[in-house]
């Protein structure tokens, strides 16, 4: 099945309600940054959505980086996921997790989303001139490396960070001579 990557918006409140509930439930990480719980409100839905577009805009605390967020929805309009691309990597997302992250709800995993959204982030990465792209996946989670693998990562090391006792393996994704065609690999 075909995945889209969406704007996140208003519309999806319910489905990102009952997607942040299956994966509370589940006790797997939840990726990326910027998801957490299901919202009590639509009107705090409302404030999530804008405070993404105003990250995405550069208004952040200067500590972080200017993201681009997407919900990731099938041919059928569910969502099964999200992803995020910081524009640039401020000194902790250089250490550590690098450009892009991702992450599939846990029902839709093992049918192969996470390479197809992996992919099309490198080409949202490469449209806005990014041409080198940093990416960090714990060392337990082998799915994710095995997808950034897939995807032409090359490991660079694994570093630990205060607060987080799993180490993280970090690769880099060379765009620009990385042939992406989605569909394929």
């Amino acid at each position: 099945m075909r995945l889209y990557l969406a704007k996140p918006d208003l519309i999806y409140f319910e489905q990102f309600n009952e997607m942040m509930e299956e994966w509370c439930e589940s006790g797997t990480q939840i990726a990326p940054w910027f998801l957490d719980k299901p919202f009590e409100s639509i009107e705090d839905f409302e404030k999530f959505i804008k405070m993404l577009d105003d990250c995405e805009h550069g208004i952040v605390d200067k500590r972080f980086s200017a993201t681009t967020s997407f919900f990731v929805v099938d041919e059928s309009g569910k969502l099964v996921g999200a992803s995020s691309l910081r524009h640039y990597l401020t000194c902790e997302g250089l250490n550590t997790w690098g450009h892009i992250g991702y992450g599939i709800r846990p029902s839709e995993r093992r049918k192969g989303y996470a390479t197809e959204v992996l992919k099309m982030m490198l080409e949202e990465a490469k449209a806005k001139k990014i041409y080198k792209v940093l990416l960090g996946a714990h060392e337990n989670n082998r799915g994710s490396w095995k997808t950034i693998e897939k995807c032409g990562g090359i490991q660079e090391n694994t570093v630990t960070i205060d607060g987080d006792d799993e180490p993280i393996r970090r690769y880099w994704i060379d765009v620009f001579n990385l042939e992406i065609q989605i569909g394929s690999l």
